[in-house]
């Protein structure tokens, strides 16, 4: 089991006050470190993972590894920048879904393209290295990617305004969102979950981690919850079935909306977390 874990969230909507110098974007990419291992887990929108990065003294030529959490612009639109930074062969590890086509439906059913932006050989020849599967990987000791999320919980059911095209004939049909992943990791305190936007939905996705470690509590939870657009109902039923994990930081962020964010806070009073750009976690010692 990893001792020593640090999460350092180096893109988010939000930046602290002061700021520090650290600069917010519609994305999100965090920097996770256990013990030896440097791995980041997504890469912003693309404007300021290298800012951010310098002002807070993280190397990215130093990292061993990225995961992406799914194939939308604001968590792999860094890419580009990131291989070009990194100068060499960088793993990948993601679902293969994350190359279908994402549009985003808006009114008049005009669509929006929200995927990737750019090719998986584009990106190639700028050095990545692509490992894809649909099913949990290890990627350390202690470090789970959770893979395909099952869907189990009725409430988390959402209407459907993103679209993609997987179709042979290029129609576009709802997005399933089968790319959806988190990172699981299993500390001396406890087992943290390290969401990217939760498409599969919060609680879904804190069952199946529940599965996969065979551990019952959630010690923390950090990153995107996608509650932003979510309903009073959606809300009261998310913060119910939270307190079943004896969740102790909750530290929500990116696509989780203020109001979201506002009824964590008022639920978990001192075990919320207000994460945003330059926000730092560290988890260790003896239980």
């Amino acid at each position: 089991m990893p001792t020593e874990i640090k999460i350092t969230t180096l893109c988010e909507n939000n930046t602290p006050y002061p700021a520090n110098g650290v600069l917010g974007e519609h994305g999100l990419a965090m920097l996770l470190e256990v013990d030896s291992q440097r791995i980041l887990f997504d890469t912003g929108g693309g404007a300021t993972l290298l800012h951010n990065s310098r002002i807070l003294g993280v190397d990215l030529k130093t990292i061993d590894a990225l995961v992406l959490s799914h194939g939308h612009y604001d968590h792999t639109g860094g890419l580009e920048t990131l291989l070009k930074e990194y100068a060499g062969p960088l793993n990948i590890y993601a679902h293969p879904d994350i190359f279908i086509a994402k549009y985003h439906l808006l009114e008049g059913n005009e669509q929006k393209y929200i995927g990737i932006p750019r090719t998986r050989k584009e990106l190639e020849n700028l050095g990545a290295r692509f490992h894809l599967s649909r099913e949990p990987r290890a990627l350390a000791e202690g470090l789970l990617l959770m893979g395909e999320i099952p869907r189990g919980e009725k409430e988390e059911d959402q209407p459907i305004k993103t679209l993609c095209r997987q179709n042979p004939d290029g129609t576009l049909v709802p997005d399933p969102f089968y790319d959806d992943q988190a990172i699981l990791v299993e500390s001396p305190l406890g087992v943290i979950v390290l969401l990217g936007c939760t498409h599969s939905g919060l609680i879904n996705t804190l069952r199946y981690a529940t599965k996969l470690t065979g551990k019952e509590q959630i010690y923390a939870l950090i990153g995107g919850t996608h509650l932003v657009a979510a309903s009073e109902g959606r809300l009261d039923y998310t913060l119910r079935e939270l307190e079943k994990f004896d969740l102790q930081v909750v530290a929500p962020c990116h696509c989780t909306g203020f109001y979201a964010a506002a009824a964590f806070y008022q639920a978990f009073k001192d075990r919320f977390v207000y994460n945003s750009a330059g926000q730092t976690f560290s988890f260790g010692g003896e239980i």
